[in-house]
C-alpha cells in the first residue's frame, strides 16, 4: 500500500538539501494506452470531457503512488509536417506519428514573418492547469509546463535537416525563429509557474543521440542555453524547481546545462550514461531522475525488473537527490507488468 501523496517529498529530492523520508516516483508522463491498461477504463476526450479526463488522470497517478500529476500543453506554433504509420506497440493506438526531419512549415524568413505567431499569453490554454489543480487531492501538485524546448520546436518547424543547414546558410532565419520560440516559452513559464497548483516546472528538449549532441555544443551555447537560463530564473523567482528532460549523450554540455540553473535532469539510458553513473558525476550539483532503462523494461521479466530496480535504488538513493522512474517515459510498448514491478520494487525499498 503506497503512502498518501506529499509533494514536499518530491521537493526534498529536487532540492537536495536533505534526504527525503522515501524515494519519490517520477515520470515525464505515461502514455494513455498504459493508463487505460492499468486502470481498466477508457480515457475520456480531454477536449470534450475535461473534468472526467482530469479525474481519470489524477486517479492513475494517485493510485500508483506519485506525489504529482504530469501535465503539458503544446504551444500553438505553426503545425509541423508529420509522417504517419501503423502503430506496432504492445498497447496500440490507431496511428503513430513522426515529425518530418527534412522540411517543416517554415522554409524562409518570409514564411516566418507571414506565419500566425501567438503571443505568449495566447500560446496555451493556461486555464487547464487551474482546472486540473481543482481535481488534485491534498498533497498532490502538478509538474509540467509548455511542452518542448527551443531546440525541439525549431527542428520541427524548419525540419532538422534544414535547421542543420540554416545554422550556416541562413543564420538570420535561425536567430529570428529561435528567438520567437524562446519568447513564447519564457512567457508560458512565467504564467504556469505562478499557479499554486504547479509544484515544479518541466519541459523536454532532446539535444542528443547515442554518442553526442545533435548540434555542435557551440551552437547550443549560443541558441538554446540562454533560454534555459531565462526560464530557470523565472521559475525560481516563482519559488519552484526547474526540471529538464533531454535525451541523448549530453556529456559535452552538461556543465553548460547545469550552469543554466536547472534543478534536475531526466532521461538516462544505460548505453549512454547509466543513472547510477550520472548520480556520481552530477548528483552533487543537480538531482537525477528516473533511469530504469526503457530497453531493459521492454525485454526483462518482472523479477529481473524488481532486482534491477532495488540495485539501482541502493546506488542512487543514499544522500537524496533522486526519484525513481523509467529512463524516458512509460511508453505504450513497455509491458505493464514490468512497469508495475518497478514501482513495487520502489515501495519495497521505501518500506525497509
Amino acid at each position: 500500500m503506497h503512502q498518501r501523496p506529499d509533494f514536499s517529498t518530491m521537493l526534498d529530492a529536487l532540492g537536495r538539501a536533505k534526504e527525503p523520508r522515501r524515494v519519490p516516483f517520477f515520470e515525464l508522463f505515461a502514455d494513455g494506452e498504459i493508463i487505460e491498461e492499468v486502470m481498466g477504463f477508457k480515457l475520456a476526450d480531454p477536449a470534450g470531457e475535461s473534468g472526467k479526463y482530469f479525474d481519470q488522470l489524477v486517479s492513475f497517478y494517485y493510485e500508483l503512488g506519485y506525489d504529482y500529476v504530469p501535465f503539458y500543453l503544446t504551444p500553438r506554433f505553426p503545425l509541423a509536417y508529420q509522417i504517419e504509420s501503423e502503430d506496432t506497440a504492445l498497447y496500440r493506438r490507431s496511428r503513430r506519428k513522426w515529425v518530418n526531419e527534412k522540411d517543416g512549415p517554415i522554409r524562409s524568413l518570409k514564411d516566418l514573418k507571414e506565419a500566425h505567431w501567438p503571443e505568449p499569453e495566447e500560446a496555451l490554454d493556461f486555464e487547464l492547469f487551474r482546472e486540473l489543480g481543482e481535481h488534485l487531492p491534498s498533497g498532490m501538485k502538478i509538474i509540467g509546463g509548455a511542452a518542448g524546448g527551443p531546440f525541439e520546436h525549431a527542428s520541427m518547424l524548419l525540419g532538422l535537416e534544414r535547421f542543420s543547414l540554416a545554422i550556416y546558410e541562413e543564420p538570420e532565419l535561425v536567430d529570428e525563429l529561435v528567438g520567437r520560440i524562446g519568447r513564447v516559452l519564457v512567457g508560458a513559464a512565467r504564467i504556469i509557474s505562478s499557479f499554486d497548483c504547479v509544484g515544479a516546472y518541466c519541459f523536454g528538449d532532446d539535444l542528443g543521440y547515442k554518442t553526442a549532441t545533435i548540434f555542435s555544443p557551440k551552437h547550443l551555447r549560443r541558441l538554446v542555453f540562454p533560454w534555459y537560463s531565462e526560464i530557470a530564473r523565472i521559475v525560481h523567482t516563482a519559488g519552484k524547481p526547474f526540471i529538464l528532460h533531454s535525451c541523448g549523450n549530453l556529456t559535452a554540455v552538461m556543465d553548460d546545462i547545469i550552469a543554466t540553473g536547472i534543478d534536475a535532469k531526466h532521461s538516462f539510458e544505460d548505453i549512454i550514461t547509466p543513472v547510477s553513473l550520472a548520480k556520481k558525476l552530477w548528483g552533487w550539483r543537480i538531482a537525477v531522475l528516473g533511469g530504469v532503462d526503457v530497453d531493459f523494461l521492454c525485454k526483462a521479466d518482472p523479477e529481473s525488473v524488481r532486482k534491477h530496480t532495488l540495485k539501482l535504488l541502493e546506488e542512487c538513493a543514499p544522500g537524496g537527490g533522486y526519484a525513481l522512474g523509467t529512463g524516458n517515459t512509460v511508453a505504450n510498448y513497455i509491458p505493464v507488468k514490468n512497469y508495475l514491478a518497478m514501482l513495487a520494487a520502489g515501495n519495497e525499498f521505501n518500506g525497509r
